[in-house]
């Protein structure tokens, strides 16, 4: 919202939105700061091979326990907001190269849904590498990336019903996107 807030406040600014697809599914805005500066946000789902470790944190009567750090790899699930501070090169023939940074918040699952915590919350910070199109003959923009990134997954405490035991999790891992996205300019 306050992406759009700042498009329609300023004259000068150029405003793009359109969909992303591939490493995540949603909708893709960009904010143009200069003609080399812009803010990009996905606020998309999506499906990802992660690797990392985990660790346990247990309480039962009082006394705490700690297991961990395991190694693992599995696909996951995330709803995510992402959004990312680009500085762009100009090419030749519309093309443009750019390169930033920045966080994604949001909800982690794995794609087996059998760890007993469930739903995470998720927080991460990536590197984006990428080139858009721009058709100029239409206000069409082609964008293609590629997201690198490492996160934190992680659970609050949660008590067992019935028993004097709780638990947290915390997810360390790597993952990374690959995303195609088309937008409108305005």
């Amino acid at each position: 919202m306050a992406v759009v807030l700042m498009a329609v406040t300023s004259a000068k600014a150029q405003f793009e939105l359109g969909g992303v697809v591939g490493g995540m599914y949603g909708v893709s805005a960009k904010y143009w700061f200069s003609e080399k500066l812009a803010l990009q946000g996905d606020l998309a789902v999506g499906l990802t091979q992660a690797a990392g470790s985990v660790r346990y944190k247990e309480s039962y009567e009082g006394q705490s326990y700690s297991s961990g750090p395991a190694n693992f790899s599995q696909g996951v699930y995330d709803f995510t907001l992402n959004p990312n501070v680009l500085y762009h090169f100009e090419l030749p023939e519309h093309f443009k190269l750019y390169t930033g940074g920045g966080m994604s918040l949001g909800l982690l699952s794995n794609i087996e849904n059998t760890a007993s915590e469930g739903i995470l919350g998720k927080f991460g910070l990536n590197a984006v590498v990428g080139a858009t199109y721009d058709l100029q003959s239409f206000p069409l923009v082609f964008a293609l990336d590629f997201r690198p990134g490492y996160g934190l997954g992680f659970t609050g405490n949660k008590s067992v019903p019935g028993e004097n035991y709780s638990y947290s999790t915390t997810y360390n891992y790597f993952d990374w996107k690959l995303a195609f996205a088309v937008r409108y300019r305005f």
